[in-house]
This record gives C-alpha cells, sequence and structure tokens, in this order.
C-alpha cells in the first residue's frame, strides 16, 4: 500500500522538487527548502531524541517535552523540527536542544536522509503527525516512535479508514501512543496501533507554563489607557473574521472605546483580513508598528509568538478556527492568563478541553457573532460573571495537570527500551 501511495504523490513530489530548487536557486528560502528537501541535514550527537510537531501549537509542547527530558536526562541529545514555517520559528534553540530544523517532505527517501545523520534513539511525534513515509523509514532503521498528546478527531477518522490498509501496518510498529482521551486511544487502536501500547495521558497543554508577562507595559506598547476594554480574536480562520468584526461591532455598541486585537492563524492573510477591516469603515494598525495611535480601533496581529501575551491584557478572548468548521484551536490559552475564554460551534480538534471548559462554566460557547458580540459585551459590564468564569477556569486546568509528566515517563521508557537492544546487538 506504501507504493500506492508514494505512486499517487508522485505529482506533488515532483512540483515540490521543482518548487524548492527554484527557491534555493532564488535564495529566497534557501535554508528552508534545503531542509525540507533533506539537502542540509541537521547535526547531532548521535542518540538524540527527535521531538516533531507541525505548527506553532504544537511548538510549545515540543519546548515542553525538550525542557522535561533535559531535567530527567541531561546528557540525552535533543532534536526538533516542524512543518510550517510559523512552528520552525517557535521551536527552542540551542542549548535548550542541539538542533531544530523543517521536517522533510514526506517523499520516500527523504526521511531516511535525515535518520541516517542524526541516528536517532527515538522519534517523538506531537498530536497527530502521522507520516506515512517517516514510520515506514523510522521502522525500517529500527528507530522508535513515539506518540504524545495524541489526537484524533471523528473528522481525521474518515479519511484514516478510507486508508486504514496504508496506515494499519505502519501504526502496529509504534512503541507508544499517549493519547489525549480514552476516545482518541480507542482510535489509535482501531487504526492499527498495538493495543498494549496505547495509553491515556491527558492533554500536554494543561501542563504548558505561564509566559512571563508585563501587563502595564504591553497596554503602553498597544497605545491602551488603564481602563480601555479589549477584545483579542486569536487564530481566526479563513471566513472567520467577518463573523469577528459584526461581534466587535455589536459589543461596542454598549462599550464604545472597545479596542479590537485581531490575529489571523496564517502570515498569508494578514493583507486580506488588514483590507476587510478597513472595507467595514474600521481604523487598523498592525502590531509590528510600533506604538499604535491611541485612536485606532484594531490592532492586526503580524507577528508571530505573540497571542498568548497579548491574550492577557484582554477583558474576552475567542479562540478562533470555532465559528467556521475548522475545528478550533487552542482554547486553553486565554484560561492560562487569567482570561474569560469563548469560542464557537466547532470543536472537534479540541474537543475534551472545550467540553471540560464548557461543563464547569468556564468558557462560553457561542453559536454566530451575535451571541459573540453579546458574550464580549456582557463579560466587560459584568466582572462578576468574568471573574467567576476565570476561576472555573483556573480549577479545570488544576485538574488535569500532570499529563506531560506521563508523557515523559512513555518516551523515556521508549529510549530505554531503545537502548537495551542497541546494547544487546552489540554483544
Amino acid at each position: 500500500m506504501i507504493r500506492f501511495y508514494n505512486t499517487a504523490i508522485l505529482p506533488f513530489r515532483l512540483a515540490a522538487g521543482a518548487w524548492g530548487r527554484w527557491q534555493i536557486l532564488a535564495s529566497r528560502h534557501r535554508r528552508e527548502w534545503e531542509e525540507r528537501l533533506a539537502q542540509r541535514l541537521p547535526e547531532a550527537p548521535p542518540g538524540a531524541v527527535w521531538i516533531h510537531g507541525s505548527s506553532v501549537g504544537e511548538a510549545r509542547i515540543v519546548r515542553g517535552l525538550a525542557s522535561g527530558l533535559r531535567r530527567r536526562r541531561a546528557e540525552l541529545p535533543i532534536v526538533a523540527s516542524a512543518y510550517t514555517a510559523t512552528g520552525r520559528a517557535q521551536l527552542p534553540r540551542h542549548p535548550e536542544i542541539d538542533a531544530a530544523f523543517f521536517m522533510p517532505l514526506d517523499f520516500s527517501g527523504l526521511p531516511s536522509r535525515v535518520l541516517k545523520a542524526l541516528r536517532p534513539v527515538a522519534i517523538v511525534l506531537v498530536e497527530t503527525e502521522l507520516w506515512p513515509n517517516l514510520l515506514r523509514e523510522a521502522d525500517r532503521a529500527a528507530v522508535s516512535v513515539v506518540v504524545v498528546n495524541g489526537r484524533l478527531s471523528e473528522r481525521r477518522m474518515v479519511s484514516y479508514r478510507r486508508f486504514a490498509k496504508l496506515y494499519q501496518p505502519l501504526l502496529s510498529a509504534l512503541a507508544a501512543v499517549g493519547a489525549q482521551s480514552e476516545e482518541d486511544a480507542r482510535r489509535f487502536r482501531e487504526l492499527g496501533a498495538p493495543p498494549d501500547a496505547v495509553s491515556v495521558t491527558g492533554n500536554v497543554k494543561y501542563d504548558l507554563p505561564s509566559p512571563r508577562i508585563d501587563p502595564a507595559g504591553l497596554r503602553r506598547r498597544l497605545g491602551l489607557s488603564a481602563d480601555r476594554p479589549v477584545f483579542v480574536a486569536g487564530s481566526t480562520g479563513r471566513g472567520e473574521d467577518r463573523p469577528v468584526l459584526e461581534a466587535f461591532g455589536l459589543a461596542r455598541r454598549r462599550h464604545p472605546t472597545l479596542l479590537l486585537v485581531l490575529a489571523p492563524r496564517h502570515p498569508e492573510r494578514f493583507d486580506d483580513v488588514e483590507q476587510q477591516v478597513r472595507s467595514a469603515g474600521l481604523r487598523v494598525e498592525r502590531l509590528s508598528a510600533e506604538n499604535p495611535s491611541i485612536g485606532t480601533d484594531v490592532i492586526l496581529v503580524d507577528t508571530i509568538g505573540e497571542l498568548l501575551q497579548l491574550y492577557s491584557v484582554a477583558a474576552a478572548a475567542f479562540v478562533g478556527g470555532s465559528l467556521v468548521p475548522v475545528g478550533g484551536h487552542n482554547v486553553l490559552e486565554p484560561a492560562v492568563v487569567d482570561v474569560p475564554v469563548l469560542f464557537g460551534p466547532h470543536t472537534e480538534n479540541v474537543a475534551e478541553p472545550a467540553s471540560e471548559l464548557e461543563r464547569a462554566g468556564g468558557a462560553l460557547r457561542t453559536a454566530d457573532a451575535r451571541e459573540l458580540g453579546e458574550a464580549v459585551a456582557k463579560l466587560i459590564s459584568e466582572p462578576e460573571r468574568s471573574k467567576r468564569l476565570v476561576e472555573n477556569a483556573r480549577r479545570v486546568l488544576a485538574g488535569n495537570r500532570g499529563a506531560l509528566d506521563r508523557s515523559l515517563r512513555i518516551v523515556l521508557e521508549a529510549v530505554d527500551a531503545s537502548t537495551r537492544r542497541a546494547e544487546a546487538g552489540f554483544r
């Protein structure tokens, strides 16, 4: 079945190869494409743990795992990769880890080049990074693969079931799977992961530390007076900015000085979102333009890695990808910085934490722009209600911690098992 997969993606391989070579020759994204095409290989001592997370959210988990491994096994080399440019920018750097790089494209032979260069003792995949050629070539190289914070939504399972003959033999070689929930664990077993290798470790995002925040300094940077309320809409997806702007307009009827901090999920959308804001008759400035004017209506976040800090100045925070059928993004981030959490009806990708928060009264689910606008206005007008949401969310966070330690335990068990096998092979 892997041959069929590689035959099917051959046109994409040819196109990606041509595009990558052009990018390298043009020196626009030389290093990125040299790494994606496995022409530039990472350098690290042999026997490293290779941790991979796709984008910004997973990169925070990569950082937590790397830090935990450093504390427990200081002598263990650690390398990290990401798939997206935004994720790559958020990976930890030396001396936190020994090397950081772009994950090679999942074309036959490319993962093997990285495996030969690194000779890792184990690969740790965060959440749903189940790349067929990477899994096959790691198995052939006798490298243990561990999935941590494993998540499989029902929508993803539709595709995985369609290609069950491809995934079942690949997942059967996994050394361990730490799933976020019992439902995720069941789906991994259904796909072919060894039943006794799958356990429920919980969601590592509950354990990620709060960033160091200077609220007064951040408000000065944003040009905010001490009493000006802020509504932050983070990680918005295509088709979601317009209803967010509508909700902002509704909330401003009751709070005329309200500021919207709007953070699109993907950098390539910045220009389009800025045009949408201007078309709505609103004054907009970019976060990268230091010292926005006091009179601006919207600050467009066009930087990477600052969203969590920006949530901290909000009276209410909406987590995007949820008013449109994307599946939602990290609903825990505003809760971590003690800000009321709002999200829409589409939370399949974050089903467990969204449900936990909602059941505990630690977040509000809104169906559309009107409900979102009303919720923002009420949270600003009713500080006691806002305080209850924050306190309830704190209890949810406290009650679900421990997933990072459990995840580190299964990673180190796989590392130790690999080390024992290697030592036995030399005897």
